[in-house]
């Protein structure tokens, strides 16, 4: 059985007419995909077995060809000292640039700042992506 955290924000979602996909119920790891006005992300979520922690992973907003690996250090450099909502990491067992946020939450209020902590990532994101296509490109 999911954790109570993550029950409640399914709920949430739910109510707000957003889809979620349960990637992993032993792990407590759901997934949403959400179209942006630059990209698109897919912001997974591991709920602690304990309904203190979230942990939010946004992956698949931005394709970096192999030629261009060389830039990515110096791109997660700059965008994590532009925004301190989320970490810009590269991710290279899976080849991809991702960001990720973790959260402490409470029961009574998780829904909502779980949900925060999406719309901030999502948001970043969608202001980030110019940003690093600009500097693969340039």
């Amino acid at each position: 059985m999911a954790c109570q955290s993550l029950e409640l924000f399914q709920a949430y979602l739910e109510a707000n007419d957003m889809g979620a996909q349960m990637v992993d119920e032993e792990h407590n790891l759901l997934r949403i995909g959400i179209g942006l006005k630059n990209t698109q992300v897919a912001i997974y979520f591991q709920f602690g077995d304990d309904d203190e922690d979230v942990h939010l992973e946004g992956r698949d907003f931005a394709n970096i060809p192999a030629d261009q690996l060389d830039k990515v250090y110096k791109i997660c450099n700059s965008l994590n000292d532009s925004f301190r909502w989320v970490k810009f990491v590269w991710d290279s067992d899976a080849n991809d640039l991702c960001c990720r946020v973790d959260g402490v939450i409470e029961l009574d209020s998780c829904a909502k700042e779980v949900y925060e902590l999406m719309a901030r990532m999502a948001g970043i994101v969608d202001e980030a992506y110019p940003r690093i296509m600009k500097e693969l490109w340039a």
